[in-house]
């Protein structure tokens, strides 16, 4: 940005031409030329990024970090997800209390359209800097929402940058009620910090993606058979005698006529059988962690469970799910016991759900397969 000065006249008035280079990108030799102190502060969260295991706790290190280089009443960072339209608090730190709760108590499904509304106010800048009255008159004009929302809070002024990456929006980061006269040095460091922040925010979504993927039957939407088996390795590895003290239940449930919907019908037809198999089983196994083990078979492990708690719900899904009629229909075996013996009690629940079937093809021979 650069200021030319051209002429004065009586009293207080006087001209200038400025020119504003704008770049929509960020410029890595521009954020690098920084002072030492915003270096500094920088260097420090990333540190603090690699320097914790638990993601969460991390950011929240991060955000009270930031909440004191600005000297600010209250820093939060939020998550949006565009496409399902909903935000969520990633972490927030406070040196007073917010009059009306934390912004999670005060995010409900109309914060999205709030927050998004942001992008408009930022306009062709990189962030909203509002330093005082002055500044929060022109931010009424231009989101009238947002500033009376702000001032029911006692926001005297705000710093706000948005966190993208790769042209997504990702969420916000700002701190209000800052230094007004550190206001310079709060944006310059903000703006380096948020650049690092989204990078990480982003990582941290795709893994967590990549490990939703990696334990999702994607026909479904319950778990697979590779999360089925952490799962089980983690009860039978454990060195922990409450882990492995605790009641289990295992239930196999077989569905019935899949390869007949397939030939018959179609595979449409199969996959359409397979997602209602298991919307069938959250119904009667509410809680419960229920995978699809391949092709056509599910389990369902119940924790903490009673014997007539898991007699109550087979009766409910057999007397649902056992003639061929029925729109899902399933051989069913299950077994309780100690999460330690998880592995015999599958092989139980297999036995007795082999058995089922056997008894289901002696009542419909018609229905045996080739």
């Amino acid at each position: 940005m650069s200021f030319i000065p051209l002429m004065y006249e009586d009293g207080n008035i006087c001209y200038c031409i400025y020119t504003v280079e704008i770049d929509l990108k960020p410029d890595a030799r521009r954020m690098s030329t920084i002072s030492s102190d915003t270096a500094s502060s920088v260097l420090e969260t990333c540190i603090r990024l690699r320097s914790h295991g638990d993601f969460r706790e991390t950011m929240n290190a991060v955000c009270e970090d930031i909440r004191d280089l600005c000297g600010s009443d209250h820093c939060c960072i939020i998550s949006l997800d565009t496409s399902k339209r909903k935000c969520s608090v990633l972490c927030e730190a406070h040196s007073v209390k917010l009059e009306h709760g934390t912004i999670g108590d005060m995010i409900d499904d109309s914060f999205f359209d709030m927050a998004y509304s942001w992008l408009d106010t930022i306009a062709g800048s990189n962030c909203i800097l509002v330093r005082n009255e002055h500044d929060m008159e022109t931010l009424k004009e231009r989101n009238p929402e947002w500033y009376h929302s702000m001032k029911s809070n006692g926001t005297r002024n705000i710093v706000l940058f948005p966190l993208t990456f790769n042209e997504e929006l990702l969420g916000y980061i700002w701190a209000v009620n800052f230094r007004e006269d550190d206001a310079g040095k709060i944006k310059e460091t903000l703006e380096l910090t948020t650049f690092i922040l989204a990078s990480e925010i982003y990582s941290y979504r795709m893994m967590d993606e990549l490990n939703i993927l990696s334990a999702t039957d994607m026909l479904t939407g319950v778990n697979n058979r590779n999360a089925m088996n952490n799962y089980v390795s983690g009860l039978v590895e454990t060195t922990d005698d409450a882990v492995k003290g605790k009641t289990v239940s295992v239930v196999l449930a077989d569905l019935n006529g899949l390869k007949r919907a397939n030939d018959n019908e179609g595979h449409a037809a199969g996959d359409l059988l397979l997602k209602k198999a298991a919307l069938v089983l959250q119904k009667f196994f509410t809680g419960s962690n229920i995978y699809r083990a391949g092709g056509d078979e599910f389990v369902v492990i119940s924790e903490n469970i009673s014997e007539a708690e898991l007699t109550d719900r087979l009766g409910k899904l057999r007397a649902a799910t056992s003639q061929p009629d029925d729109e899902v229909c399933f051989a069913v075996g299950s077994s309780i016991g100690k999460a330690g013996d998880i592995r015999r009690l599958m092989q139980e629940a297999d036995a007795c759900m082999y058995s089922d079937k056997i008894h289901f093809y002696e009542l419909h021979p018609e229905l045996k397969r080739n």
